[in-house]
């Protein structure tokens, strides 16, 4: 749809790579944002197979990032919309039949999953129960 229609109309999903395959192009983009002054060069990992939040984390810098292991590297979003000063996510479930023409149907019921701490934008990386919205990892929290 980027493609398509032009990046402003479908800028809903942040710069994404998948590693080690695309490494040199977010090895580039990493270091032009730092270079433009990008105070908070924030990036989320996500090991490619694992589920429950498993293996998430956050990084800041490049040599963070693991090279030889297939992980997905997405740019972190640092103003996200909160509720009570904390981290969601929504599920919606979408079935898509046909794309010409365009066939989707929504599912009526979603899934909203929340962070168990309060969210803090200047704060460090290091508190996933502020950054992360998996219910495997909130449920180990003191403040679930």
């Amino acid at each position: 749809m980027q493609e398509k229609f032009g990046r402003e109309e479908f800028n809903i999903i942040p710069d994404t790579y998948i590693l080690p395959d695309e490494f040199a192009d977010f090895y580039s983009h990493f270091h032009a944002l730092r270079s433009k002054g990008d105070s908070v060069n924030r990036w989320i990992i996500k090991p490619s197979n694992s589920s429950q939040g498993k293996g998430i984390y956050l990084i800041d810098d490049i040599s963070e990032v693991p090279i030889d292991e297939p992980c997905i590297v997405s740019k972190y979003v640092n103003n996200p919309m909160l509720i009570n000063g904390l981290k969601f996510d929504l599920r919606i479930y979408v079935l898509v039949t046909s794309m010409d023409p365009w066939r989707i149907y929504i599912f009526n019921e979603g899934l909203a999953r929340f962070a168990s701490e309060t969210y803090n934008a200047s704060g460090g990386k290091g508190n996933k129960y502020a950054h992360l919205t998996n219910y495997s990892i909130n449920k180990k929290s003191d403040k679930y």
